[in-house]
Order: structure tokens, then sequence, then C-alpha cells
């Protein structure tokens, strides 16, 4: 085999091994859409993006916490209330909701495609 094709080879290995993580990391996740979450009311939403994507636009009424931060900040929110957290694309938010968990956390959902998604039904 020449070492082009063992690069390939080995790239392709990594990407299905990235998403195999990626979907074993939701394992046990609560996912919402974006029209599911249009339909229920009184849910605190959590906004995990930067300064800078958050600024660009967000989800009306969002609390917003870099991902960096979570730790420290979700202090503030109130661990019996329904928290719908989100990023850009529906993947960081995994890694907030696994941190939230592990504070004590119970009632949480992550945004099924993030931001992207919601934007792209409310346009």
């Amino acid at each position: 085999m020449d070492t082009a094709s063992i690069v390939l080879l080995s790239l392709f290995g990594l990407f299905l091994l990235v998403k195999l993580f990626g979907y074993l990391g939701r394992l046990g996740i609560k996912q919402i859409t974006a029209r599911e979450l249009d339909q229920m009311k009184g849910m605190t939403m959590l906004d995990t993006r930067t300064d800078k994507e958050y600024k660009q636009g967000h989800i009306p009424g969002a609390i917003h916490i870099e991902l960096s931060e979570v730790g420290n900040k979700a202090k503030k929110l109130r661990k019996d209330k329904d928290l719908v957290v989100y990023c850009q694309n529906g993947n960081r938010s995994i890694w907030a909701i696994k941190r939230l968990m592990g504070m004590g956390f119970t009632t949480l959902y992550n945004l099924k495609g993030g931001y992207s998604a919601w934007k792209r039904i409310h346009r």
C-alpha cells in the first residue's frame, strides 16, 4: 500500500472514531429540536457560544455563559428548572451538559443542530 492510501485510510478511520464518540457522547442526553422548543413554554435557555457568536445573534431570552465558564457561572442557575443548552451546531453544548450534570442539574436538553437549526426556521 502506498503512503497516500495509508494516510487516506488513517484519516477515514479517525473521522469514524470522532463520529462514534460524538454519538456515544449524546447517549443519555435528551435532544430537542428547534420546532419542539418553539412549542414549549417556560424553558430556560443557555447559550454556550463565544461572545462573538452571541453578539452576532442569539435566541431571545437566552442566558449567555461561554462553554469555558460553565463550571463557574452556572452556579447562579436554578437546578430545578428545565434547561435547554445550545451552541452553534449542537456539539459544544454536549460538553456543557456533561459539566452541568456533574454539578447536579437534572432536567437538561440539547438543542439539536444548535443555534444554526433555530436560525433556519426563524429567518
